[in-house]
């Protein structure tokens, strides 16, 4: 049996609490709140002191790598009311939903731009590991 997701607490809440009142709606993607949903559930929320620095957190700065061209592109995962800055991604995206709670080396799908596969390949920066823990 798979584990679940690690949630820092304060991540765990703000996305169920999204969820939960529909926040952001507009730009909650089709199915990110049904995966999201489901990986809370079987998620184990952690103290951000406790969060180990290989998992994407929100406000982390990832690399994702192209697994067919190779390729990189980097994002900072946030909320929906942050997600107009460039370069960001939203935790309820298809991808972002993918992505939030899970370690470096994580294949996610891409669907957006046809069966793309990418690889979490960095965190180049995660709040909990720089200390910021309520970013």
């Amino acid at each position: 049996m798979r584990k679940g997701r690690v949630f820092t607490k304060h991540d765990y809440d703000r996305i169920r609490n999204y969820i939960e009142k529909g926040n952001g709606s507009q730009r909650m993607e089709a199915g990110s709140v049904e995966v999201l949903r489901r990986e809370l559930v079987r998620s184990r929320p952690v103290d951000p002191a406790d969060v180990r620095p290989n998992i994407v957190t929100m406000n982390s700065r990832i690399c994702l790598k192209n697994i067919g061209n190779g390729r990189k592109e980097f994002y900072s995962l946030v909320f929906p009311d942050s997600s107009e800055e460039k370069e960001s991604l939203c935790v309820f995206s298809k991808i972002g939903a993918q992505v939030i709670g899970n370690p470096i080396g994580t294949v996610v799908k891409d669907s957006h731009a046809g069966e793309n596969y990418l690889m979490i390949e960095e965190i180049l920066y995660q709040p909990e590991a720089a200390g910021d823990y309520y970013r």
